[in-house]
């Protein structure tokens, strides 16, 4: 089933509702999917469908101007974070008619649900996700990360977006949210959308992946610490399964399904 809401009163947003059919009358829970940078919902289907048979219900949309929602990203489409924290995310928290609603959020999908929950009452699962500032980063990696600042900003000024499908990181992403990506990447902070926050009063439950190099341990840690309680797993996938750990578990999706599911009782 899907619907449509409008995004800052002008871009159409298509939601997709995955009601489970195994679902037993006792586990009203509905899961919000926020996707990662650059990675359409469509991408996420095996792992929606696992959490289905799970006994969960999905909600999901692409983020504004991007995968099935069109027109697509350019220099007079733009949005950032604290748009999605304000507008989107609670939309697709609209959709929900379970007892039970938790945010579940992939790479920025955790950040801007770690805000979100910083000024409301929810709880959030964070897979693969992490505070981005390069010092939660060791060695190279701290130099790589400010290199694509660098790079990101570069491209942003020329094209008054980022044609990320150049870089090798996402598609066409809004300029603000990038630039608001690469103020925390320097900084570790989210002063645009804040200047100060308290810590979440819900729970987050944060799963790391061994040898993400997109998301490491310390930067997981530095945004599970935005919670007052939180709970923090590092986990190995299948080593059969190739490419880029932050998003190749999506190809076999069963083991974060099954550690959401051994955690999911501390919060719901």
């Amino acid at each position: 089933m899907n619907n449509y809401f409008l995004f800052k009163n002008k871009f159409r947003v298509r939601v997709e509702e995955y009601k489970s059919t195994f679902l037993e009358s006792h586990q009203d829970i509905t899961l919000i999917l926020l996707p990662a940078i650059g990675v359409p919902i469509k991408k996420y289907q095996k792992f929606i469908n696992c959490l289905n048979q799970a006994g969960y219900n999905v909600i999901a949309a692409d983020y504004p101007c991007c995968g099935m929602n069109q027109p697509h990203i350019n220099r007079n489409r733009d949005y950032g974070y604290k748009d999605l924290i304000d507008e989107f995310i609670p939309q697709l928290i609209g959709f929900s008619d379970s007892q039970n609603t938790v945010l579940l959020g992939h790479s920025l999908g955790g950040h801007i649900a770690t805000l979100y929950a910083t000024k409301n009452k929810i709880s959030i699962i964070g897979v693969a996700t992490g505070n981005i500032h390069y010092k939660n980063w060791q060695g190279f990696g701290r130099f790589n990360l400010i290199r694509a600042v660098l790079v990101f900003k570069l491209f942003i000024c020329f094209y008054g977006y980022l044609p990320g499908y150049k870089l090798g990181f996402g598609l066409k992403e809004a300029k603000t949210l990038m630039n608001n990506w690469c103020h925390t990447a320097l900084t570790g902070n989210y002063d645009y959308f804040a200047p100060w926050h308290k810590k979440a009063k819900g729970h987050g439950i944060f799963i790391n992946i061994k040898g993400d190099n997109f998301s490491p341990y310390q930067s997981t840690k530095k945004l599970a610490e935005m919670f007052s309680c939180y709970t923090l797993e590092c986990i190995e996938i299948s080593p059969e399964l190739k490419g880029n750990k932050h998003s190749n578990w999506l190809k076999q999706p069963d083991t974060i399904v099954g550690e959401i599911t051994n955690k999911i009782g501390q919060i719901c």
